[in-house]
């Protein structure tokens, strides 16, 4: 939260403004297209790249589109919305690996208070 915080003000935006808020809002809902967001994991583009520019279709209020510090914060937002982004072989593969643990501590589980009574 304090990084955010010391973005936004180094941007100049205001964490609790309401034009900053409904960035935020808007942008929750931005998605990259596949390919962009293919392109975007390789070239690495920035938060002020055009691809993350709010159009028509992504806003509610198209007043805000002329308005400097709704775009800057809604660039910041689509950004960010997209860099946490995963294709879903990672969910897939995070998944696997929760599966697997949770299978070994329950064999862990089993040799330890199993394993003694066996012999009785």
């Amino acid at each position: 939260m304090l990084l955010i915080l010391g973005v936004t003000t180094a941007l100049g935006l205001s964490p609790t403004d309401t034009i900053t808020m409904a960035a935020r809002r808007e942008a929750k809902n931005f998605r990259l297209s596949d390919s962009l967001w293919k392109a975007n994991r390789q070239a690495q583009f920035s938060s002020i790249s055009d691809y993350f520019k709010p159009t028509k279709t992504n806003v509610k209020d198209t007043a805000l589109l002329t308005d400097s510090a709704y775009v800057q914060a809604f660039r910041y937002y689509a950004y960010k919305q997209n860099k946490r982004r995963r294709t879903a072989g990672h969910h897939i593969l995070v998944g696997v690996e929760v599966a697997a643990g949770i299978a070994v501590v329950l064999l862990a589980a089993i040799i330890i208070f199993v394993a003694p009574t066996m012999g009785n």
